[in-house]
């Protein structure tokens, strides 16, 4: 079908070409051949640590890249790797002890608390070594041996996990499934381990330690007391997934500061003879994003703190051509948080940035809410035109001379979407659709529709302007954001 519809463009004028885009345009994304299952590992965040900015931008890339490759209809399984192993668990689980929190009290607001003992924790270490010598001592018999402090940490992180299904259904991001550090402890990856001895891949040295060969480099796998660090844990991890879910394409959305982790990763699975492939899709940091009660955030934090300005915005600009006067709470947030994706995916990947809440929030300008604002726009000019729209373009009754310039970004679409996909730049896919907004708007004061007298241009313009609605609202989704049909 996809060669048919390409001969048939190279055989018409330009203006045909772009009518026929219209008919074909969702038989041009589909592919010939089965797309291969991807996974994306993002976001990621720390039990009982802030939701920092990289969890934020994880977020976000992670939840663009999952649905970018649904849309080109490759299977996809989004997974959150939470961090809960390590020393640092142990010193959690004697802080919840100080503190004497009732599992009530961790239940309604787990995220917090768990925060909060952990740095009484940390405090009380610093003055009293038998504390930290406590926490290691918890944590070693956590990697080897069910415990009851084991079975209270499940329960820790059950708690959590209650708590960020609620906080990124809020931002409209899910996941399929929720992994754990835990899950691949000493005692459960032996064999694992046990193979790359066998292989050669790991040895021990003098102190005890296991460590690989990376680039002439020693990486530690096994620290001197036996217990497992992160590299280990992920090469269990990407064994796990290969047999579980038979992959072909594994995407790691973490910053820019963990390249040399995942070249130790990529290196020694490819010893290990896994010929998936494996990416680490890198991102740089921003800069100077607080809330204004401090520098600590939490990821609900962030989103309220975006709701809260855009409520602002609606009493300080009640004559804009935006009208935010009449927004639901709900409205407010999804402006906030398309706002935030927004100002976050058009920027180049791997560079850091600076934040700024009044440009990103601005009701002007190239943003989030001028997505929202024009897919609103389009959807009140369908609601109000009186006619349906056609279900095809028909040259003869459209004037070549009239919105021509929306039928050429409609035509760029699809190619938009490839480049957007070999590159992993969602900025590319940003760019396009803020061009996408203009053209219309520009196009909006000279095409009339409600009040065109002709029945037949009306319902031909209709199809045009509809076209380029679905052809936002998709684009928008892509990117993570959830249209508005008011404002």
């Amino acid at each position: 079908m996809f060669n048919k519809i390409r001969r048939v463009f190279h055989h018409s004028s330009p203006f045909m070409r772009r009518c026929l885009i219209l008919a074909a345009r969702r038989t041009m994304s589909t592919q010939e051949n089965p797309p291969g299952k991807i996974l994306v590992e993002f976001s990621s965040p720390n039990i009982a640590k802030p939701f920092h900015m990289g969890h934020l931008r994880s977020t976000i890339i992670g939840n663009f890249v999952a649905n970018l490759f649904e849309d080109f209809q490759h299977p996809v399984t989004r997974i959150n790797y939470l961090g809960d192993w390590g020393t640092q668990f142990g010193l959690l689980k004697v802080g919840v002890d100080l503190l004497k929190i009732p599992d009530e009290e961790l239940k309604s607001d787990p995220i917090k608390k768990l925060y909060q003992a952990y740095v009484a924790a940390n405090e009380k270490a610093k003055e009293d070594e038998e504390i930290a010598a406590n926490a290691r001592e918890i944590f070693s018999r956590m990697e080897m041996e069910d415990t009851d402090d084991l079975s209270k940490w499940n329960q820790y992180r059950d708690f959590t996990v209650n708590e960020l299904r609620r906080v990124y259904s809020r931002l409209g991001v899910h996941f399929d499934q929720y992994d754990w550090e835990s899950m691949y402890r000493r005692r459960n990856i032996e064999p694992v381990l046990n193979a790359l001895r066998e292989k050669g891949i790991i040895s021990k040295e003098s102190d005890g330690k296991e460590v690989t060969d990376v680039d002439g480099k020693k990486v530690t796998v096994v620290k001197s007391d036996g217990t497992t660090l992160y590299l280990a844990r992920d090469i269990a991890a990407v064994l796990d997934r290969e047999r579980k879910h038979n992959f072909s394409q594994l995407f790691y959305i973490v910053d820019n500061a963990q390249s040399d982790h995942f070249r130790a990763l990529f290196h020694v699975t490819q010893k290990m003879g896994i010929n998936r492939q494996l990416r680490h899709v890198k991102f740089g940091r921003i800069h100077g994003m607080s809330t204004r009660r401090g520098n600590i955030v939490f990821l609900e934090d962030i989103l309220n703190e975006a709701r809260a300005i855009m409520k602002e915005k609606q009493l300080k600009s009640p004559n804009t051509k935006v009208n935010l006067t009449d927004l639901s709470d709900r409205s407010s947030d999804i402006l906030g948080i398309s706002a935030v994706i927004v100002n976050d995916l058009k920027q180049k990947r791997q560079r850091d940035y600076a934040f700024d809440w009044n440009n990103a929030l601005k009701v002007e300008g190239y943003t989030g809410i001028m997505l929202q604002y024009t897919h609103c726009r389009l959807f009140s000019l369908a609601e109000k035109a009186g006619v349906e729209a056609d279900e095809s373009l028909n040259p003869h009754v459209l004037p070549q001379t009239l919105c021509q310039d929306i039928l050429r970004e409609i035509d760029k679409f699809p190619r938009v979407l490839e480049n957007t996909r070999d590159s992993l730049e969602a900025c590319i896919l940003v760019k396009y659709l803020f061009g996408l907004c203009s053209t219309v708007s520009r196009c909006l004061k000279t095409a009339r529709v409600k009040h065109e007298p002709s029945n037949d241009l009306k319902r031909q313009r209709l199809l045009i302007f509809n076209t380029a609605r679905s052809t936002l609202s998709r684009g928008m989704r892509i990117l993570g954001l959830t249209p508005l049909d008011r404002m």
